[in-house]
């Protein structure tokens, strides 16, 4: 199966003119050209599942219409999106704010779907997406490093929950590298797709990897790469799995 997991930043853009004529204005600009790229690209990849990481669920930006419903029109799938702040924020009942999130798109069957809201942080909202042999977390972690401590903790008592094995996906701004990682990767045995932690940000020119696809034992990964493709300020990530072999090939108990 292939997953693609590709923060789009809503389709606004990846080089410095997003900062033109002020800091962040690029995030009011259409971005029905642009996701359309997007959508061509990812499609042409023929992916079994995708992760986007800031999509738009249907502000102006995209004439109204969610960027993850069109993907899986197109992939011939379905989708779940979450906003990614506090469904009790004021954030999340602002006109434009209110439709940034994340979302999962999917040819797989979906069994269920379900959001958990993390106790710190301005972008706080984990995803959990059920299949039949194994569950994605999709999440976008806060900016600020103690304040991801505290959700990358939380991540990991989610994970530890799952009955199934596990997928763990986002952003995770890991400005200071994989170490912040490591005290879940120790915790739930989970193992990083991004070996050799291939840089993901910025698209043009990547020196950070904060772009992750963590996976159970009993997920095997048969293949990783970082396309170099510039629709977003982020890379994105292809990785080629199947549930229920470990790396060497034999069957997992």
């Amino acid at each position: 199966m292939i997953f693609v997991l590709y923060n789009i930043r809503y389709g606004t853009g990846s080089g410095w003119d997003y900062h033109l004529p002020v800091p962040f204005s690029g995030c009011l600009r259409h971005t029905e050209d642009r996701f359309s790229r997007i959508s061509d690209y990812v499609t042409n990849l023929n992916p079994d599942l995708v992760g986007l990481v800031e999509a738009d669920s249907g502000s102006y930006r995209n004439k109204g219409v969610c960027q993850a419903e069109l993907m899986a029109s197109r992939l011939g799938g379905e989708s779940v999106f979450a906003c990614k702040y506090d469904s009790g924020s004021f954030v999340s009942r602002s006109p434009l704010l209110k439709s940034q999130g994340n979302a999962v798109v999917s040819k797989l069957p979906i069994l269920s779907a379900q959001e958990y809201h993390m106790s710190r942080g301005m972008k706080r909202t984990l995803l959990e997406v059920e299949f039949d042999t194994f569950s994605l977390f999709l999440a976008h972690l806060s900016l600020g490093y103690a304040t991801r401590q505290i959700q990358i903790a939380e991540i990991t008592e989610r994970v530890l929950k799952s009955k199934k094995p596990v997928l763990l996906a986002g952003d995770g701004n890991t400005y200071r590298g994989e170490s912040e990682l490591k005290a879940l990767l120790d915790a739930t045995g989970l193992k990083n797709a991004n070996e050799a932690n291939t840089p993901t940000y910025p698209s043009r020119i990547p020196s950070l990897a904060l772009d992750f696809i963590l996976h159970s034992p009993k997920i095997a990964v048969k293949n990783f790469t970082v396309p170099k493709i510039s629709l977003s300020d982020h890379l994105p990530l292809v990785v080629d799995f199947s549930v229920g072999k470990t790396r060497k090939g034999k069957t997992a108990r």
